[in-house]
């Protein structure tokens, strides 16, 4: 309790020296219980508001603080209207999801913050009674360890279900662009005849909980456990796409790509040390075994490729961290909003780079394997009459790039995950 009291005279303190004028400042911190404040969870919670924060109000100047009482930032706000900061803070505690779980308090000129009851506002309410939170604090009636398992699920479930609608988001623009070089669309069933639009959609719905179960494992999991669980995961996700399909593959390599980024990135949600170098080596970690897996496969068209031109196809783009699929997102970050554009461009730049055991099996030959991956790869420009113009061929020749089409998934993920989840620096 000493170190606790010296930890939030320090935090006052902090707060007193940033206070140097007219200014609105605001102290964000998570609301944990029991002795250790300085969880992946707190931490989570911190970054997660940390961005709501900076999305809310115009910020100019902020510091972030760790202490025995646990993580917290101190903004200043261009702004001189307490009241009106205060009130928007209260929205975000009562409102945003998780707001229940975050400190949000408010000072000018004073390190005395202003209280709800000032503002005639209810008290906050328990996590687990909907009570007078104070109330119950005072009278112990739950224990920390209640608390602390009602946070992590909620955090948990949020996580959860952020991230399975950026996955569906994400399969979901990539099978609606159109034209697409023989892959299925919207429109039609390109160069396969066993599947359409409709069967996709109804594929991913299957999907993305699996995928997003695999985040959680990152986000949970010790990171010497995580290989073998989301391999696991990915087992059960294959055999109920297989399920929902008839048995037809719509989404193994998605499911196999994107599951590795979506364990990083859980990972990287739990330590909260973000950026794309970070995040391809994290990917790097998971695949680092991935070459002995391959080669104990010798039954499956992607070893003989490997054996005779020497691809290791999706294996081999996760064991080097998946860099198409961060050259696609370079390329999505130069346009304002995932255009079609935006997206045939991406694509076109995976076209290039990626060894695609896809295309390789339906060319037949190196020989034709490499005039159609130059054929899509030499498009510098968006010419939507080119594009239809080479798809019509592909189409023609029976041509798919089906791994090019999961990396732009995975690539669409990446991207909606960091502007979900990150916050600002």
């Amino acid at each position: 309790m000493e170190k606790i009291l010296k930890a939030r005279e320090n935090r006052q303190n902090n707060l007193k020296k940033m206070m140097n004028n007219d200014s609105v400042y605001v102290v964000l911190k998570a609301n944990i219980p029991g002795e250790d404040k300085r969880t992946n969870v707190a931490r989570f919670l911190v970054n997660l508001f940390r961005k709501r924060l900076n999305e809310t109000f115009f910020v100019k100047n902020s510091r972030f603080f760790s202490d025995f009482d646990g993580f917290y930032d101190i903004y200043e706000i261009n702004c001189e209207d307490i009241t009106s900061v205060k009130m928007m803070c209260i929205n975000l505690e009562d409102n945003a999801p998780l707001g229940r779980y975050v400190d949000i308090d408010v000072y000018k000129n004073s390190i005395k913050s202003i209280s709800r009851s000032e503002l005639n506002i209810a008290p906050r309410k328990c996590f687990l009674c909907d009570e007078d939170a104070h109330i119950c604090s005072r009278s112990q009636k739950h224990s920390y360890l209640e608390l602390e398992n009602k946070i992590i699920d909620d955090v948990v479930d949020y996580i959860h279900s952020e991230t399975t609608r950026f996955i569906k988001e994400s399969i979901e623009l990539e099978c609606e662009l159109s034209p697409k070089f023989g892959l299925v669309t919207m429109k039609n069933n390109g160069s396969h005849n066993d599947m359409n639009y409709e069967l996709m959609m109804k594929s991913k719905n299957v999907v993305a909980p699996y995928i997003a179960m695999m985040t959680i494992s990152g986000f949970s999991n010790s990171d010497e456990k995580i290989f073998d669980d989301i391999r696991e995961i990915g087992q059960l996700c294959e055999k109920r796409m297989f399920q929902a399909t008839n048995g037809i593959n719509t989404h193994k390599g998605l499911v196999f790509g994107m599951g590795f980024a979506a364990a990083a990135l859980g990972m990287l949600l739990k330590e909260n040390d973000f950026s794309f170098h970070k995040l391809q080596d994290t990917i790097k970690y998971l695949g680092r075994n991935l070459e002995e897996d391959f080669l104990s496969s010798h039954d499956t068209f992607g070893y003989l490729a490997y054996k005779k031109y020497g691809f290791l196809g999706a294996r081999g783009e996760v064991m080097k961290g998946l860099p198409n699929a961060f050259i696609a997102v370079d390329v999505l970050d130069e346009y304002p909003d995932f255009t079609k554009e935006a997206l045939t461009m991406a694509l076109i730049s995976i076209v290039r780079g990626l060894e695609d055991t896809v295309l390789l099996k339906r060319s037949g030959s190196l020989e034709k394997y490499n005039y159609f991956k130059n054929l899509v790869g030499t498009i510098n420009v968006y010419d939507e009459a080119q594009i239809e113009a080479v798809t019509e061929e592909c189409v023609k020749n029976n041509i798919s790039f089906g791994g090019a089409a999961d990396v732009l998934a995975i690539a669409i993920f990446i991207k909606k995950m960091k502007e979900g989840f990150i916050s600002y620096e």
